[in-house]
């Protein structure tokens, strides 16, 4: 069965993936993900390294078989800015949404992930009752895609 793509509203969830190297951030995602109702079976690429081989492994014109998929920026084996560019390269915003989850939001950072295609742009929260609203409202605005 193929997953389902964001199509109406959170009340039809879609699949997202996601790259997050952080344990504790990783939880936080994957709990306010479920809980939101946006998606029943998050996937979780531990770094760039992990997705970057799943990506190659995807002959096109083949789909890609998640509805979104979420990028930290900052991660230890490469840059979520590097994979957002090799992602637009196989896949157009309205193929795949990207949104990008990271610590920092300078505003360099945001205007250059948007330059390389990015959706949407969302500063990581420190609290896990903000990481839910964020991902709610991520899900909402998926869905509008």
């Amino acid at each position: 069965m193929t997953p389902t793509p964001c199509e109406s509203s959170i009340a039809q969830p879609c699949e997202i993936s996601y790259i997050e190297d952080n344990d504790a951030d990783a939880v936080m995602i994957e709990t306010a993900i479920r809980q939101s109702g946006c998606s029943r079976n998050p996937t979780r690429f531990a770094g760039s390294e992990e997705f970057l081989s799943h990506l190659d492994g995807i002959r096109r014109p083949a789909p890609w078989h998640h509805g979104a998929l979420l990028i930290d920026i900052n991660l230890p084996s490469g840059s979520g800015f590097d994979i957002l560019e090799r992602v637009r390269q196989q896949y157009g915003p309205g193929e795949l949404p990207v949104a990008i989850f990271s610590g920092g939001a300078r505003e360099a950072e945001v205007t250059h992930a948007y330059e390389l295609g990015a959706n949407v742009y969302i500063h990581k929260p420190m609290a896990y009752p903000e990481y839910r609203r964020r991902i709610t409202g991520l899900c909402g605005f998926f869905s509008r895609l």
